[in-house]
């Protein structure tokens, strides 16, 4: 009887292993499921039933604002996943052209002729309506790329020329499309969680002059950052577009004069009796792996972990289709809508790893007398709030929240790794979790 024991022994011991690794194997085929974006095959077996699911499109307008020297790279990608289910758009740029197929408007074909004939911000929309693209030589078009930020708004022509389309925009807008109830109106580099818009959007009655998107401001003027997207409602763009037409001259020497067409666009709207409606962070000014969830821009009760997501910017055109893939999937496994807080769980987190190198996580807190990453990271470890942390050239830097960031060039000479505490991530989601209550739509 006894020397049956061993035997019986090891097969329960093999029974317990063979239950414990199915166990595990079941939890990484889950994991795996939510956290890692679908392959290309599976997003277009459910593009038709994720596109009739999208109630409300139909009253949408969507104006994509592009320039020659980007519509080329950036617009392509659109056509399979931003606009792929939208049945009303138009692509409005500095030059009109056709891409892919798709027709794309020059923008500023009905300002004053004089105006274009003579103003320095015109130098090269002209040049480029005589010569197309080949009017500008590699030396210009990558001098132009290098251009630097500065109190005037990026010292490049295609910067400067940019900020005459907001307003000529507008009109075009409403003639194109005058029976939509809302107008939407985005960058070639901003993406739309459409399902969370539209539900958003049924929370506004459309008769109304809405002007909604994420609050900036310049001066005394508060307006809608145009890489978020921003939406007026017919009742608003009517009112902008009769504003302007009646003040065309006033408008058109008050751009000429400043460097923003968002702004412009803004100041117009706050001249019709039209107020921004605060949007951020439904409408988002940045692309997932860049937010900072501990930010209080708008205030504390605005962090956006907690919020619903309907829009990103600054996305990278490869970025496009592998977030696609990742939002189809979470509208047909989730009745609810996607919150900043799950695409951080189950798109940027997975790509966390302990650190990486020509890697920027963003970490903004500099650490002095820290002078290698090893000592950096150690620095972090004995602050029990710190989540991450960077060193570049001497300087450590290190944050209480998590961001993936982004990867940065070897040429440009500076070298940066960054770094995360993976053992305090789980903590981290759960305090964020913690403070969420009933924040989830920003509303009139």
């Amino acid at each position: 009887m006894f020397s049956a024991l061993p035997s019986l022994f090891s097969r329960s011991i093999t029974r317990v292993l063979a239950v414990v690794l199915v166990f595990f194997l079941l939890q990484q085929y889950l994991y795996f499921r939510h956290s890692v974006p679908a392959s290309r095959d599976y997003l277009s077996g459910h593009t038709q039933s994720s596109c009739d699911s999208l109630k409300g499109l139909d009253d949408v307008f969507v104006i994509l604002r592009t320039g020659s020297t980007e519509a080329p790279r950036k617009l392509p990608v659109h056509f399979t996943t931003t606009l792929r289910c939208v049945p009303h758009y138009g692509l409005y740029s500095d030059y009109e052209e056709e891409i892919d197929g798709h027709h794309v408007y020059n923008t500023l074909d009905e300002l004053d002729p004089e105006l274009v004939a003579t103003h320095p911000d015109f130098e090269y929309y002209r040049r480029l309506q005589e010569g197309g693209r080949d009017a500008f030589t590699p030396e210009e078009l990558a001098q132009w790329a290098a251009a630097k930020n500065t109190d005037g708004g990026r010292d490049s022509p295609f910067w400067k020329l940019d900020k005459w389309k907001f307003l000529p925009l507008a009109e075009k807008a409403l003639r194109q499309r005058p029976e939509a109830k809302w107008y939407l109106f985005i960058e070639s580099d901003t993406y739309i969680l459409w399902q969370t818009l539209l539900e958003w959007l049924s929370y506004f009655d459309p008769s109304k002059p809405y002007y909604l998107g994420m609050q900036m401001q310049i001066g005394d003027i508060i307006f809608a950052y145009g890489g978020a997207g921003f939406i007026l409602s017919k009742p608003a763009l009517q009112t902008l577009v009769e504003q302007r037409k009646a003040n065309v001259k006033m408008y058109d020497d008050y751009t000429a004069s400043h460097w923003a067409g968002d702004c412009i666009l803004g100041k117009a709207l706050r001249d019709s009796g039209i107020n921004l409606l605060w949007s951020f962070p439904t409408l988002v000014g940045d692309q997932p792996a860049d937010i900072d969830f501990n930010t209080t821009f708008g205030g504390a009760d605005k962090q956006p972990w907690c919020f619903f997501a309907a829009s990103y910017h600054h996305l990278p055109p490869a970025e496009y289709s592998k977030f696609a893939e990742f939002e189809a999937i979470w509208n047909q496994e989730n009745a609810f809508r996607m919150r900043h807080r799950d695409v951080f769980r189950f798109y940027d987190l997975p790509r966390i790893s302990s650190e990486a190198t020509d890697w920027d996580n963003l970490s903004d807190m500099e650490q002095p007398g820290v002078d290698s990453f090893e000592a950096c990271r150690k620095n972090c470890g004995r602050q029990p709030d710190c989540m991450q942390f960077s060193f570049s050239q001497q300087s450590c830097k290190t944050s209480k929240g998590v961001m993936l960031g982004h990867q940065v060039s070897e040429t440009t000479g500076e070298r940066i790794k960054s770094g995360w505490i993976i053992e305090r991530m789980e903590e981290y989601t759960e305090r964020m979790d913690a403070t969420c209550g009933n924040r989830d739509w920003i509303l009139p």
